[in-house]
C-alpha cells in the first residue's frame, strides 16, 4: 500500500508539473501573438523636416585691423572725360597726400568726390591709356605716385571708444596722426580694443574686434541624402538645451557647397539666422528642424499602416463579413509627402475611415511596429507631426531618422515619399 502511495504521488507531480509546463507555453506563445489596433484616416497640416545640431554663434564677429584705415577726399580734379598727361593730380586727400595719373590717358569713371572716405584699395578713378586699355586708380595703387599706403606704421592721435563700447558701422575709432581714420566696418559690441592715444599701430595689426550680441545664428550638419532639399529661405524651428520649453523661429541663410566626408558619408553644414534671439547667447547648444515640405488639409495615417508588395502600396481595412466574423480587406492606396511618423494619402481613403496597424505584443508589453514599406520608400524627416485630428503640430525630435523602421531600416530625416 506503501508503494501505491509513493507512486501515486509521483503521478500526480509528473501531471501537474506537464499540466504547468503546457499551460505557461500556451500564455508565452499567446503573449507574443500578433494582435492589431486601428486607427482613423486624419486631416490636417502635415509637415516634412531635416533635422541636426549646432551652438549658437554671431552672424558679425570680425577683427579690425589698421588696414581698414580711410582717408577723406578733400577735391577731385578731373571729371568722366578730361584728358590728362602723366603726373597730373587728380584726386587730393584731407592730410595733403595726392594721387596723380601714373601715365596719359582719358578719364573714363570717376568713383568719389569731396568729403568722401576711401579705404585702402579702393577704386578711385578709372582711365584709358593710348592703346585703349582701361585701368582702375585706387588708393594704395602702386603705380599711382604718392602711393597711399600709409607706410608700415601709424601713430594714433585720438581713440574714440574703448572696449565695451556699442558702436554702428561707420563710427570713428581711431584717427591717426598721419590724417587716417579708422572706421568700425560693422555694428556690434567692441569685445576688445588694443590701442591708446600716442601708441604705433603697424598697417596690418588689430586694433579692435567687434561682435554683434544681438545678431545670433547657429550651423547645423545636414545628411548629403538631405541636403538637396534645404534651401536659403527655408524655415526652421530651433529649440536649445537652456530653455527647454521655448522655441525660436529662423530662417536658412546659407547652404554649403562643399560636405564634409566621414565613414563613407558627407555632412554639409547649414547655417540658420535667428530671428528673436531673446536670451540666446554664444556658445548654447541647439537642435534646429528645417521644414522643407509642408500640405494643408493633406490626409494620412501613421507610416507603420502602410504596406507595399511590389509596386502597389495598401493598408488593411476591418471588415465584418455575413456570419459577424471579423476579417480584413486589402485596399490600394497612392501616397504624398511623409515624415518619420505620418504619410499623406491621396488617394484610396476618406477622412475618419478606419484602418489596422499592425502591432507585435511582447511579454513586458511593450509594443514593436512591424511595418511592409521598404526602406527609402517612405523616409521621414526630424519628427514634425500634422495637425488637425488630435495629432499635435509643429513638434520635432533632435536628430534624423528619428522614426520607426521601415521594412526594419532605420528611415533618414526630411525626404517626402512619392
Amino acid at each position: 500500500m506503501k508503494k501505491w502511495i509513493i507512486i501515486s504521488a509521483i503521478v500526480v507531480v509528473i501531471l501537474g508539473a506537464s499540466g504547468w509546463f503546457l499551460l505557461g507555453k500556451k500564455d508565452q506563445t499567446q503573449s507574443f501573438a500578433a494582435v492589431a489596433q486601428t486607427t482613423t484616416v486624419q486631416k490636417g497640416k502635415l509637415e516634412v523636416a531635416v533635422s541636426g545640431s549646432g551652438s549658437v554663434t554671431a552672424t558679425t564677429d570680425q577683427d579690425v585691423t589698421a588696414e581698414n584705415t580711410i582717408l577723406v577726399v578733400d577735391s577731385v580734379n578731373v571729371a568722366t572725360g578730361n584728358t590728362v598727361y602723366k603726373g597730373k593730380t587728380l584726386v587730393t586727400f584731407s592730410n595733403g597726400v595726392a594721387v596723380t595719373a601714373p601715365f596719359s590717358g582719358k578719364i573714363m569713371e570717376v568713383n568719389v568726390e569731396s568729403g568722401n572716405g576711401a579705404s585702402r584699395g579702393t577704386i578711385l578713378l578709372r582711365i584709358e591709356d593710348k592703346d585703349g586699355v582701361i585701368s582702375p586708380i585706387t588708393r594704395g595703387d602702386n603705380n599711382v605716385s604718392n602711393s597711399l599706403s600709409g607706410g608700415s606704421s601709424l601713430t594714433a592721435d585720438t581713440v574714440s571708444v574703448k572696449e565695451g563700447d556699442v558702436v554702428n558701422a561707420g563710427a570713428t575709432l581711431v584717427t591717426f596722426t598721419d590724417g587716417s581714420i579708422l572706421n568700425a566696418p560693422v555694428a556690434g559690441t567692441i569685445s576688445s580694443f588694443s590701442v591708446a592715444s600716442g601708441d604705433s599701430v603697424q598697417s596690418s595689426e588689430t586694433v579692435a574686434h567687434i561682435i554683434n550680441y544681438n545678431s545670433l545664428q547657429t550651423t547645423i550638419s545636414v545628411d548629403e541624402l538631405d541636403i538637396t532639399k534645404v534651401q536659403v529661405g527655408q524655415s526652421v524651428k530651433i529649440t536649445a538645451s537652456a530653455f527647454e520649453d521655448e522655441t525660436f523661429e529662423g530662417k536658412v541663410t546659407k547652404v554649403a557647397e562643399a560636405g564634409t566626408p566621414a565613414n563613407g558619408v558627407s555632412t554639409f553644414d547649414v547655417t540658420v539666422q535667428i530671428t528673436e534671439p531673446k536670451s540666446l547667447k554664444i556658445g548654447m547648444s541647439t537642435e534646429a528642424s528645417i521644414t522643407i515640405e509642408s500640405k494643408e488639409d493633406a490626409l494620412y495615417v501613421p507610416v507603420e499602416a502602410v504596406y507595399k508588395s511590389g509596386d502597389e502600396k495598401y493598408v488593411l481595412v476591418p471588415a465584418t463579413s455575413n456570419d459577424s466574423t471579423q476579417s480584413t480587406k486589402k485596399v490600394t492606396v497612392e501616397t504624398g509627402i511623409s515624415n518619420d511618423t505620418f504619410v499623406e494619402i491621396t488617394s484610396g481613403l476618406t477622412i475618419g475611415e478606419s484602418i489596422q496597424i499592425p502591432i507585435v505584443q511582447s511579454r513586458g508589453n511593450s509594443f514593436q511596429g512591424g511595418m511592409m514599406i521598404p526602406s527609402g520608400g517612405f523616409p521621414g524627416g526630424g519628427g514634425s507631426f500634422p495637425s488637425g485630428g488630435g495629432f499635435p503640430s509643429g513638434d520635432f525630435g533632435g536628430s534624423n531618422g528619428g522614426g520607426a523602421p521601415f521594412g526594419g531600416g532605420a528611415p533618414s530625416g526630411g525626404r517626402g515619399g512619392n
